[in-house]
């Protein structure tokens, strides 16, 4: 006969201290998985703009100037016309910005990963106005302005201090887009290519307020630049170079209402004009 050994159970007190413990861990071991994670899409998002900002500078180097935020006859986005400098150039011969009408179809909703930041969660689509595929980033007015050819010898201010590139998140759901602008309403969709700093940055869109109706109006939030990253955005300059801006970047914060812009003399406007004559040293921000 074998004998007989008494088994040592789990007490309920003895159980729940193990289960405390094991919460506790897992309290402290998720905020670190989390920073880990965002630092890895903090880092693919710079590598985006800096993919971007190559291929700003490839097609300047092939047709002198950067690409129009938007160009006729069918009023593609600044996006569309960098495919070729970003290895799609077959996408961008499907989709065929030449043609004189603007096609929603299947090539304008594809997501690309490099014209999505990957901390932001968004929908493939952007369904405010446009009915494209997202993206996170807005160009400068100053560096692609509407249908205009902006030369890099006009950025008087300086290449390192001028932003080309800005993030844009998708809350409520008017992030950038990439394959175009509405061309339904004239004027309309301007602000789902290009970012201005006529908002402090990470201001959010306020849907129904009347400044926000219309594209022109010049305090719309649209218009603003944000991210999803905690503390401000990534942007890349024309120089090529991605800095991280942060949300309280000096700017006029009695200044921001519809009718009264972020002030014109503060760092985040200046590094926005590329020849008002205020250059930015790069400690000030």
């Amino acid at each position: 006969m074998r004998p007989q050994t008494n088994r040592v159970a789990f007490t309920l007190i003895e159980l729940l201290v193990v289960i405390a413990i094991i919460a506790i861990l897992i309290g402290l071991l998720l905020p670190a998985v989390q920073k880990a994670r965002e630092s890895a899409a903090r880092t693919q998002c710079t590598n985006n703009l800096k993919q971007m900002g190559l291929a700003m500078h490839g097609f300047h180097d092939a047709n002198n100037a950067f690409p129009p935020a938007f160009a006729k006859p069918s009023n593609y986005g600044w996006q569309v016309w960098l495919l070729p400098f970003i290895e799609q150039g077959n996408l961008y011969n499907a989709i065929n910005p030449t043609a004189t009408t603007l096609a929603v179809d299947a090539n304008t909703i594809k997501l690309l990963a490099v014209y999505a930041c990957p901390s932001d969660p968004g929908p493939v689509s952007n369904p405010f106005f446009y009915y494209f595929a997202k993206s996170n980033y807005a160009v400068s007015e100053q560096v692609c302005d509407g249908g205009s050819a902006v030369n890099i010898l006009s950025i008087t201010d300086g290449t390192s201090n001028t932003i080309m590139i800005g993030e844009r998140d998708t809350h409520n759901q008017v992030g950038a887009v990439w394959a175009g602008r509405d061309t339904v309403t004239p004027g309309a969709g301007v602000s789902s290519v290009i970012g201005r700093p006529t908002w402090p940055l990470d201001t959010k869109y306020a849907g129904g307020t009347p400044c926000c109706l219309g594209d022109a109006a010049a305090g719309c939030t649209r218009f603003a630049w944000s991210s999803m990253h905690p503390g401000g955005a990534e942007f890349a300059f024309c120089d090529g170079s991605v800095h991280f801006l942060r949300t309280g970047i000096p700017t006029d914060p009695t200044q921001a209402t519809c009718n009264k812009p972020v002030a014109a003399n503060f760092t985040y406007f200046n590094l926005y004009f590329a020849s008002d004559g205020n250059a930015v040293n790069g400690a000030d921000y």
